[in-house]
């Protein structure tokens, strides 16, 4: 394999070749590089059409790489500091799965926060795993997740024998990192690997003002999400392997298993493009993005009625660092929930938030804006502010969280059992078939397998009557929960 430069871009040198030898094509896909398809789409991708090929001469195969996949993927491990980097076109849900998958097997123990993505359900219902549920802290100003402390991590690892693995979120979706160095040191003491969904940290590699990234922190699997922060297609990610406690062996197996046979090649081609854009201009740009994020929060504090957080705030439970492009605005000083807001910011100004929370706007601050539009959405902002004038601030009503239930059947074995709806109000005592997480905090009330307790019932009454957002339950307004 010959030593290439990290700006270089073997996959997409070699697409781009492909398409200029206009090569006459008996394969797959059908459109047969644009000429097939509808005048709508030629419209929208035009070149894209000719670039989307397949696993032909040439192009590699991506569940068996051997030419400019291998060599695109070996300079992404280069360039994120992993020994071993894998592409992957199901999003980083396929490399959480994965991490799950190659590190346990039917009834064995994993730790979990419980600030987990849905994709480390879906993982736990593949695999079998037998999960051990760990809280993150809690922020009751802002209503929102922190993440998990090591002490944490420390009592589980402690109280339950035979844990193969730790999965933990880091940064979480608000951009809160926790002290994963400290996590990492408890979890190498028992000889286990910790897995980190680092799907919104793809950046901190790239800038020295963003928190440290997973694997430097001592992670031995990340995966991360190009999509979602850098230039990558959408479902475009990374998974990322560094020492010796997952086989990475055991890693491809798993990813075969998992991934599409018909891997995208535009989406592993922009993972190629947005590496090598990070190896020539990555300072410059985040320079130039983090600049525009201390300006939004700077004057966001200045708008009566709004409040946000930064690194001030470093040093509380379960918050270590944070990362400056995610910008949370909280606007219940406003007399508005989170949707109200970001409803009034699409329609009457054009522009849309990343996402809002019961009393939040969530802003992703990235080198694709500009200073223009970050004045537009600050004018946007005290707008909202002037209109909100002297209207009541919403009470919020949450109780604590109730203690995590017990564990009754695993979740591979309740997501395959039979299951019938029962009022919520009869579901004291019965088995749930579903997950149901209530927004803030984002973290799951109930999960497939676990016992409707007295105290979740209460708190799931509580928060159908406040019309909270729910999301999970195949009933959204929550008068039906799915029982085993």
């Amino acid at each position: 394999m010959q030593i290439m430069t990290l700006n270089a871009t073997p996959l997409v040198d070699a697409l781009t070749e492909y398409a200029r030898q206009g090569v006459i094509r008996f394969h797959m896909p059908g459109h047969r590089g644009g000429q097939a398809c509808p005048d709508v789409l030629r419209e929208w991708l035009g070149e894209a059409m000719r670039l989307d090929a397949t696993g032909v001469l040439g192009l590699d195969d991506l569940h068996q790489p051997c030419g400019v996949l291998q060599m695109a993927q070996e300079l992404a491990a280069r360039c994120f500091g992993a020994d071993r980097t894998f592409f992957l076109v199901n999003g980083t849900s396929a490399g959480v799965h994965a991490m799950i998958l190659a590190t346990c097997g039917p009834g064995d123990r994993i730790v979990v926060a419980r600030n987990l993505h849905k994709s480390a359900l879906a993982g736990l219902i593949l695999s079998g795993a037998h999960p051990v549920y760990v809280q993150p802290e809690l922020d009751a100003e802002f209503g929102i997740s922190m993440g998990v402390e090591a002490a944490t991590i420390a009592r589980a690892l402690e109280t339950h024998s035979g844990v193969r693995a730790v999965l933990v979120v880091n940064p979480t979706y608000y951009g809160v990192t926790t002290d994963l160095e400290a996590i990492a040191a408890v979890v190498h003491r028992h000889d286990i690997p910790l897995l980190v969904d680092e799907a919104h940290g793809p950046h901190f590699r790239f800038h020295p003002d963003f928190p440290t990234p997973a694997l430097e922190a001592g992670a031995d699997a990340a995966a991360q999400g190009i999509h979602k922060i850098l230039s990558g297609l959408t479902q475009a990610s990374l998974l990322h392997l560094r020492g010796p406690r997952v086989d990475p062996t055991r890693m491809a197996d798993v990813l075969r298993v998992l991934q599409s046979t018909s891997a995208s090649y535009l989406l592993m081609a922009s993972l190629d493009a947005a590496r090598a854009q990070m190896v020539r201009e990555g300072r410059q740009l985040w320079d130039r993005a983090l600049e525009l994020a201390a300006l939004l929060r700077e004057r966001v504090r200045a708008i009566p009625g709004l409040k946000t957080f930064g690194r001030e705030r470093a040093g509380s439970p379960g918050f270590h660092d944070l990362d400056p492009t995610k910008v949370t605005v909280h606007v219940a000083g406003l007399g508005l929930t989170g949707p109200e807001a970001e409803h009034t910011l699409r329609y009457r100004h054009g522009i849309q938030a990343e996402m809002s929370d019961l009393y939040n706007l969530l802003f992703i601050v990235g080198y694709g804006n500009t200073r223009e539009e970050v004045l537009q959405l600050l004018d946007a902002l005290a707008a909202m502010a002037r209109q909100a004038t002297g209207k009541p601030e919403p009470r919020p009503s949450l109780p604590p969280l109730p203690p995590v239930p017990p564990l009754e059947v695993l979740p591979r074995e309740a997501f395959f059992r039979p299951s019938r709806p029962v009022p919520l109000e009869r579901a004291r005592g019965h088995i749930s078939a579903e997950t149901v997480t209530c927004y803030p905090p984002g973290i799951p009330v109930l999960g497939p397998g676990e016992v409707v307790t007295p105290e979740v019932l209460d708190y799931l009454l509580t928060i159908r009557a406040a019309g909270l957002r729910i999301s999970g339950p195949a009933d959204p307004d929550l008068r039906h929960l799915r029982v085993l």
